[in-house]
C-alpha cells in the first residue's frame, strides 16, 4: 500500500516538468474533490472538473496530480470520512450535541445495507441513494464543504513546498556532482 501511494502521490509531483503552481493545483483540486462525499465518481468528477477549467476558463492544473489525490478518499477510508461530515454538517445545522446520531449508529446503516444478501447491487446502491439523500445527505454535504476546502489549501501548500524543495535539492546535487573531482597527491 505504501509502494502504491508514492507511485500514485509522490513520485508524479516529483517528475513533473511543469511549474510548481501547475501541479500544486491539480493536488489541490484532487483534494477538494477527494472531501466531498462522492467515493466511486470522484475520478469522472476530477476529469470533467479539468475539462471544464482547462477549455472554457483557461485554468490549468495537473490531471495526473489531482487524479492520484482524489485517492486519499477510498472504501477503506470512506465510513469514518463520510461520519466526519456528518458530524460537521449537524454541527453546522445547529443540531445540539444530544442530538447528533452516534457513529455505532451510522455504521450499522452502513452494514445494513452492505451486508443484506437480499438486496442486489442495485438494490444496494439504490438503498444507498435513498438513505444519502433521506436521512444524511444534507449533513454530510454541508459538512463536507468545510473539510474539502481545508484539505485542498493544505494540498496547494504541502504539495507547492515539496516540489520547491525537491527541485532546489536535485539542483544543488546537479552542481555538485558536475564539480571536476580534484585528484590529490599522494
Amino acid at each position: 500500500m505504501q509502494r502504491g501511494a508514492k507511485y500514485r502521490l509522490v513520485v508524479p509531483l516529483k517528475r513533473s516538468k511543469h511549474p510548481p503552481e501547475f501541479t500544486a493545483r491539480g493536488v489541490a483540486v484532487g483534494m477538494l474533490l477527494a472531501m466531498t462525499p462522492t467515493i466511486g465518481i470522484q475520478m469522472f468528477m476530477i476529469a470533467g472538473t479539468w475539462l471544464f477549467l482547462t477549455k472554457v476558463v483557461k485554468w490549468e492544473f495537473s490531471l495526473l496530480a489531482g487524479l492520484g489525490w482524489t485517492w486519499t478518499s477510498n472504501v477503506f477510508t470512506m465510513i469514518p470520512l463520510y461520519y466526519l461530515f456528518y458530524l460537521t454538517g449537524q454541527i453546522m445545522l445547529g443540531n445540539s450535541w444530544a442530538d447528533i446520531s452516534g457513529f455505532d449508529q451510522f455504521s450499522h446503516l452502513v452494514g445494513e445495507i452492505n451486508n443484506n444478501p437480499d438486496l442486489t447491487f442495485w438494490g444496494k446502491i439504490s438503498l444507498w441513494m435513498v438513505n444519502l439523500f433521506k436521512g444524511w445527505g444534507v449533513p454530510m454535504f454541508l459538512g463536507s464543504i468545510p473539510w474539502a476546502i481545508l484539505s485542498s489549501w493544505l494540498g496547494y501548500k504541502v504539495a507547492y513546498n515539496y516540489v520547491v524543495k525537491h527541485r532546489e535539492n536535485r539542483a544543488r546535487r546537479m552542481v555538485k556532482n558536475s564539480k571536476p573531482k580534484s585528484k590529490t597527491a599522494a
